[in-house]
């Protein structure tokens, strides 16, 4: 372990609280002291109610090279909806540039008949911060515009 690893592992605090997604989402989460993650996570919907899912998870609890590894899923369906699809997120709790970050990538899963099992699985990544994300603001269409 690098002296720039060590240092960042004692910097390090725990995933617990807020995180921020690029895309606005937000996730509130729990770490229990055997690596036990709960919470919630809530989409960038207006309508808030039907945007809060439950969250479960897994991380390991001591650094190593300056990462923890993180794993959590979400079930789209609430009392409010029922998305027929599961996300999974797997990456690393790190310390970049002086911020916190959950950089992860996603396998979203949704129900689909067996001679569409090809179309099942979308793969992508988020990262998450400490900090809103600030989101652009739509630019409204010029009217008679050359």
């Amino acid at each position: 372990v690098t002296a720039a690893n060590a240092r960042k592992e004692r910097d390090m605090k725990t995933i617990t609280g807020t995180w921020y997604g690029q895309s606005g989402s937000r996730l509130e989460l729990h770490l229990t002291h055997d690596g036990h993650i709960e919470g919630r996570y809530y989409t960038a919907n207006n309508d808030e109610a039907q945007g809060v899912f439950d969250l479960i998870g897994m991380s390991d609890t001591r650094a190593f090279g300056g990462s923890r590894s993180v794993g959590f899923v979400v079930c789209w369906n609430n009392e409010y909806v029922n998305q027929h699809s599961v996300t999974a997120w797997s990456g690393q709790y790190q310390i970049v540039n002086d911020e916190e970050v959950l950089a992860t990538n996603w396998l979203l899963t949704r129900e689909t008949s067996p001679e569409h099992g090809w179309a099942a699985t979308m793969i992508g990544s988020d990262t998450f911060k400490r900090t809103p994300v600030a989101q652009p603001h739509a630019t409204p269409a010029l009217e008679n515009a050359p």
